[in-house]
């Protein structure tokens, strides 16, 4: 709808009656004071979000409570009681008795089914009850699930949204609060007729009926002309909302207020977690309040101060990854800083920090608190081999086809030609190109978007220039394809597919597409990092080792190494060496040209090695 029908409603009903707000003056009888005030100036504190593609409503004092509003949601009894822990119905969500699951965290306010409507508290009541009883609704995320938004189920959702002001039993009027709940749950489950049962005097029953009707006033009006079942309900019940805070506070009672904006949230585990906000304070002015929003839990903290910039403080100094391991997956995912400056990325100490200085991050606050989710919960060794396999079939699949297709290639029987002895027709032409182009099929699908991380960039940095002419020395150990009897058979033609495919492809597929996806999941090296061999690293190495023994038993027949003993561990321990060299020197460059380079090279030394050293 409409939310220009609810304004256009509210311009007719604000010109009817304004304020019409209430007050305890101090006395047993808590005296009301009604009309003849204008409503304070309050902070808007309820928003709309998305959570998980769902529009839901918050609180900004209570980010961790999502109100689902959906007129015609209906779930059974047993399906409510399954339902997943920090689950709360109001008001005949779920069609079964009001129940209070402590040992799970679910809970069905209600008096519809399962129980005498007239002997059972309304929906507004049993939250007050719940919440004076101790209710915690700090100790983890809250979704709230409430169907049509009458007052009765509003009350019980602005109850559950101000906890944490309730708690402090000041500034709140109380007195009011009480009162105005206890008559609308006599109203909504016995009638108007009984509303005597509330037992208030005379004078404050009669201004409480009167502050119903105003709060009720738009939900009469819309359902007067019609116009109800199209009402936004999120945006109604946001007005509703806003509405009781003006009755039930005063704009002293937010001196304290931060207007703090949760942006983004992920549980780290059971007892902590990581938030992005947004707030005008700085971040050690609104830390205070961040611990009472988040009861202690938060870990991590994202401060947004403007477009781009964040800064970024640890709060639980007993967290189980430090924040350097945090800026190195930021810098390693955010396209403005592609680990490729030492100037512009997210840095800092190991207690606060803050994003790339000079651009900002290119990221969206989830994606920055998710990043810091899979630093600080570190895969287990049975998922990174998981990943590995899924890799190795990835890497499997793509050299069996591209093998197949060398076995098979006859271009010339193909298109009916005569020619014979071109270098196009042979079978390791066929090999070499079928997997050149599955390669970059692969790498043009899993790279769009961010090609950095799979080495598809200019180089940049000088620290693992020396790792050069080592791996060029490898290659000439046996860690590259080198074949003699190919070069000498096909002559300078060889050199285009030795010296060029070859080394793209391989290259491409192992320290380009096997190493990029492995990175997802780990932390790799940098131009300006210390030195370690990365799991991505380790993991291209095996599966190229894999590649290179299997071609010495491919019947391809270019791999021309005698099947001995000495020349099976030859070829494996210069592929493993070559492996690791190589994938340092991708990352330490960041880049894969270079190791196309040095693969060229190595070829150049594998052939001359086994010309003049092994004698092949």
């Amino acid at each position: 709808m409409s939310v220009s029908n609810l304004k256009r409603r509210q311009s007719t009903i604000n010109g009817r009656t304004k304020g019409a707000t209430l007050g305890a003056s101090g006395t047993t009888a808590g005296l009301v004071q009604a009309k003849g005030r204008q409503a304070a100036n309050l902070p808007e504190r309820y928003a709309i979000r998305k959570v998980d593609g769902e529009q839901v409503l918050i609180c900004l004092e209570a980010p961790n409570l999502n109100v689902h509003i959906e007129p015609e949601l209906s779930l059974s009894g047993s399906v409510a009681r399954k339902s997943p822990p920090g689950t709360i119905f109001l008001d005949g969500v779920a069609q079964c008795e009001p129940f209070m699951d402590h040992e799970r965290k679910v809970y069905n306010l209600d008096h519809h089914e399962g129980c005498v409507r007239a002997f059972t508290m309304a929906t507004c009541e049993q939250a007050l009850v719940m919440h004076m009883k101790g209710l915690d609704l700090r100790g983890q995320q809250w979704h709230i699930f409430a169907g049509e938004p009458d007052l009765d189920t509003i009350l019980a959702i602005w109850i559950l949204l101000n906890h944490l002001r309730l708690e402090e039993r000041n500034g709140i009027q109380r007195r009011v609060l009480f009162a105005l709940v206890r008559l609308e749950g006599v109203i909504d489950a016995l009638g108007l007729e009984m509303k005597e049962l509330a037992a208030l005097p005379p004078e404050l029953l009669r201004r409480l009926q009167k502050l119903i009707d105003y709060l009720r006033s738009d939900e009469i009006a819309l359902k007067k002309d019609g116009m109800w079942e199209d009402t936004d309900m999120l945006q109604y019940t946001t007005k509703v909302l806003h509405k009781l805070d003006q009755v039930l506070y005063k704009a002293s009672d937010f001196a304290d207020y931060k207007g703090i904006e949760e942006l983004a949230c992920v549980q780290i585990n059971q007892q902590r977690l990581v938030a992005a906000v947004k707030s005008d304070q700085g971040i050690y002015e609104i830390e205070p309040h961040l611990t009472k929003l988040y009861g202690g839990r938060l870990g991590v903290v994202f401060l947004k101060r403007g477009p781009g910039a964040y800064t970024v403080r640890k709060m639980d100094l007993f967290m189980p990854a430090e924040l350097e391991a945090v800026y190195d997956r930021l810098n390693f995912l955010d396209p403005a800083v592609r680990c490729r400056t030492r100037n512009n990325k997210w840095g800092g100490s190991g207690e606060i920090g803050g994003s790339p200085r000079e651009s900002g991050t290119h990221l969206n606050p989830q994606q920055i608190v998710d990043a810091c989710k899979q630093v600080m919960n570190r895969p287990s060794v049975l998922s990174m081999i998981y990943r590995f396999i899924l890799v190795a079939a990835l890497v499997g699949a793509i050299t069996v086809c591209a093998h197949e297709i060398g076995l098979t290639w006859n271009p010339a029987k193909w298109l009916s030609l005569q020619a014979e002895g071109q270098l196009w027709q042979t079978s390791l032409f066929g090999f070499a190109t079928a997997l050149f182009v599955f390669c970059s099929l692969g790498l043009l699908l899993t790279a769009r978007g961010r090609s950095w991380q799979f080495g598809l960039v200019m180089p940049c940095g000088y620290s693992g220039i020396w790792l050069l002419p080592l791996a060029v020395v490898c290659g000439a150990v046996g860690g590259v394809w080198a074949p003699v009897q190919a070069f000498e058979k096909m002559g300078n033609g060889c050199i285009f597919i030795l010296a060029g495919l070859m080394p793209i492809a391989l290259e491409g597929l192992f320290r380009g597409l096997a190493h990029g996806l492995l990175a997802q999941y780990a932390r790799i090296q940098r131009t300006d990092s210390p030195w370690f061999i990365s799991w991505p690293a380790l993991g291209s190495t095996i599966l190229y080792t894999g590649f290179m023994a299997a071609l010495v038993f491919s019947p391809l027949g270019y791999f021309d190494t005698a099947l001995t003993s000495f020349n099976l561990a030859r070829v494996v321990t210069g592929s493993v060496v070559y492996g690791i060299v190589v994938a340092m020197i991708r990352e330490r460059f960041q880049s894969l040209w270079p190791v196309i380079c040095v693969h060229a090279f190595a070829v150049a030394a594998g052939l001359a090695a086994k010309v003049f050293i092994f004698n092949l």
